[in-house]
């Protein structure tokens, strides 16, 4: 023990996270890396800033781009459900948020019901607004006590109660979070390029890598662009090669 040193014990309850990470076993991912062309659309919203004073988060309009791109394709958000595949009309995408409350910082989860037909503007304000909630619940959709809840109960009955019925019934799942989670971790590292992945088991995940400054031909001239990193993971088990690159 004299070799340890000094150390901090603190209490550590995340038992979710770690039986979200058992469930992505059960998905079968199809994992793609990309760099998008983001000049053009980050200028219009530093000229929406100047113009009206308000900022539009980069965020809500990827959400928007991506909802508009699952609407075009609603294969990609698809569900197997016994011999039967669902294929939904509405794209519901999930955003993890973190808000600060009282000095301490708080993860949730925030659902955005039919992102294809909401604007850029209504979706960042739902999102402006979750992070401005006094409340500490963990999702939009489950409140924190019925969290508490199902944790009073041992593992093998929530995977019973909770975990496997979410993952056979693809309208529950729909229900409680979406089919599409999009995650952002550039804003933890701005300027530099770089790509992330994640766990989970919605059929589609997109993490939002940096956004860096990198050379591109506009015809025989070599000009300074902003260039997102992103990566996709696209359920393999209803979705295949072709319909995954054409989304």
């Amino acid at each position: 023990m004299d070799n340890i040193g000094s150390f901090e014990s603190k209490p550590f309850r995340r038992f979710m996270n770690q039986e979200v990470v058992e469930m992505s076993r059960f998905r079968y991912y199809i994992f793609g890396v990309a760099e998008l062309d983001v000049t053009k659309a980050r200028k219009i919203l530093r000229e929406y800033k100047e113009k009206t004073g308000e900022t539009i988060s980069f965020s809500a309009w990827i959400t928007k781009c991506v909802a508009q791109a699952i609407s075009d394709n609603k294969i990609v958000h698809s569900m197997k459900r016994r011999r039967k595949l669902i294929i939904f009309d509405d794209v519901d995408i999930q955003i993890p948020i973190e808000k600060i409350i009282d000095g301490r910082t708080y993860p949730s989860l925030l659902v955005v019901r039919k992102a294809n037909e909401q604007s850029v503007l209504d979706i960042h304000e739902q999102i402006r607004g979750k992070q401005e909630e006094d409340s500490d619940e963990v999702s939009s959709e489950v409140s924190r006590r019925k969290f508490k809840i199902l944790y009073k109960f041992p593992k093998f009955m929530r995977r019973r109660i909770f975990w496997n019925r979410l993952q056979k019934n693809p309208f529950m799942l729909k229900r409680l979070s979406g089919t599409c989670q999009i995650v952002s971790i550039g804003m933890f590292g701005p300027g530099r390029k770089g790509w992330g992945t994640n766990v989970g088991f919605l059929p589609i995940h997109i993490v939002l890598g940096g956004i860096s400054d990198q050379p591109r031909y506009e015809g025989d001239k070599l000009v300074k662009r902003e260039i997102l990193s992103l990566m996709i993971k696209l359920d393999h088990v209803t979705i295949d090669g072709g319909p995954a690159t054409r989304f």
